[in-house]
């Protein structure tokens, strides 16, 4: 041992990096067997430090040492003629060492990858960028899929694939280079059927699916209506004909798409090809049919409609309607659903928003007269909905607000935009023969009640209470 530290003191560069690869040996097995015991709850930055830099502090003083030796070479060659005596005990030492180093070097990489596959890798280590989009995701169905299992999927080729793409993304943060807000689709995502379809199963028939929701008036006592409907989600029959929403991604329907704009909203070209390979091609008026409009070419899969799977940000007209309808808001304050969409569409900022819609709601509580004691604490309850719904969707740091990300599964629009459906579905798409692509309603879902404020459907089915 000695002789080894004879031959790693010839030159301060080797023997800096001897003790750097010491020290960080040892912070690295001290942590990981603390993070081991204590569980896998720590902190984001935690996990970089151990997970990330320990390592590569350890892999640098690892490095230090041969280009120690190599620039002071002439004192390499003095050294090693004075432990020449025993020779098979310093190769003996080094070879222990070396299969040491790459215990520490590979348990340290596969625990850095580990690392950088976790949630809080990916949606906590740069709060200002991904914040938004991670708070919606803990918010959301898929709260318990590992971020990876759709971003990145299985196999060597789209791991390596990421991790360029997110070497470029910690430049852009680090040089405040990136996009407010972060555009959407991401064009360059695995397809579904690699990630998404290893869960869920379009093919699959599914019957068919009874949505109710209730809706709310902006008067006096907010007035609920509902509004119920069959969803014909489909799917494939036994006999092998494909039925319902579910149709469009069918293995036998290939439907493609041009879109003319980033965020696919614009599609005047679309092309459907069946089983027995005949091809139909539906365009918007003024689009020359013989000359396809320039844009991104695109097969449609399930992510052409659930184009926010995990990271949907809401509409404040259905957030607020759920919030009531789930008891958060109480209808006994008079007016409580106008002046809480009021609330949620003023220009907060993420430090100031719950004060101030509890604010608003009070001031105007007041101005129709005494508060009750009773009155105040349904506003303080409401408040709290409220800005919860606000801190959930608004991001005024990241430029997100209402209608910033438009979820195509509906035909919802915050603007004069198609969305969802309808980018197809409008009835003007028309191939050669003048057919034109379905815009009937009845295609997707049935309509049992329509913002009926007494449905009798309901009472049919015992669902009134609900």
């Amino acid at each position: 041992m000695r002789r080894f530290l004879h031959l790693l003191r010839s030159n301060w560069i080797s023997w800096a990096g001897a003790i750097l690869t010491t020290l960080s040996f040892m912070v690295f097995v001290t942590s990981w067997v603390y993070m081991g015991m204590h569980g896998s709850h720590h902190s984001a930055y935690a996990g970089l430090f151990v997970f990330v830099v320990v390592p590569g502090l350890f892999m640098t003083g690892l490095a230090m040492m041969p280009v120690g030796w190599f620039l002071y070479r002439s004192q390499m060659k003095e050294r090693l003629a004075r432990v020449q005596e025993k020779p098979m005990r310093l190769v003996r030492l080094l070879a222990v060492l070396t299969l040491v180093n790459f215990s520490v070097v590979g348990t340290g990489g596969y625990e850095a990858l580990h690392y950088m596959d976790s949630q809080e890798f990916c949606g906590t280590l740069c709060h200002k960028v991904m914040s938004p989009t991670y708070e919606a995701y803990i918010d959301s169905p898929h709260a318990r899929v590992a971020c990876v299992e759709c971003h990145i999927g299985s196999g060597a080729s789209w791991f390596v694939k990421a991790k360029i793409s997110g070497l470029r993304q910690v430049l852009a943060v680090m040089f405040d280079s990136y996009q407010k807000p972060i555009p959407t689709p991401v064009h360059d995502l695995r397809p579904a059927r690699d990630t998404c379809e290893q869960c869920h199963w379009p093919e699959k028939f599914s019957g068919d699916r009874m949505v109710i929701r209730r809706h709310y008036e902006n008067d006096e006592t907010s007035t609920m209506s509902t509004t119920a409907l069959v969803l014909k989600t489909g799917g494939v029959r036994p006999d092998g004909k494909a039925m319902g929403i579910h149709w469009h991604v069918h293995k036998d329907n290939e439907v493609t798409y041009i879109a003319t704009d980033d965020r696919r909203r614009d599609i005047p070209w679309v092309k459907f090809k069946g089983k027995d390979g005949k091809e139909r091609v539906f365009v918007s008026e003024g689009v020359d049919r013989a000359n396809p409009p320039k844009g991104e070419v695109r097969t449609m899969d399930c992510l052409d409609c659930h184009n926010q799977p995990s990271h949907s940000f809401q509409d404040p007209e259905i957030a607020l309607d759920r919030a009531i309808t789930e008891g958060r808001i109480s209808r006994e304050l008079p007016f409580v659903r106008k002046v809480s969409i009021e609330a949620l569409r003023m220009g907060w900022t993420r430090d100031n928003a719950g004060d101030g819609i509890q604010k608003h709601l009070m001031d105007f509580y007041r101005q129709r007269g005494e508060v009750t004691a009773a009155q105040q604490e349904l506003v303080q309850k409401a408040s709290v909905a409220l800005t919860a719904i606000w801190r959930r969707n608004i991001h005024p740091d990241m430029a997100i607000t209402w209608g910033t990300y438009p979820q195509f599964q509906g035909h919802v629009s915050m603007d004069d935009k198609p969305t969802g459906c309808f980018r197809c579905h409008d009835g003007m798409h028309e191939d050669e023969e003048g057919e034109s692509i379905s815009a009937d309603c009845g295609t997707c879902h049935t309509m049992l009640a329509d913002r009926d404020k007494d449905p009798d459907v309901l009472k049919k089915f015992g669902l009134e209470d609900q």
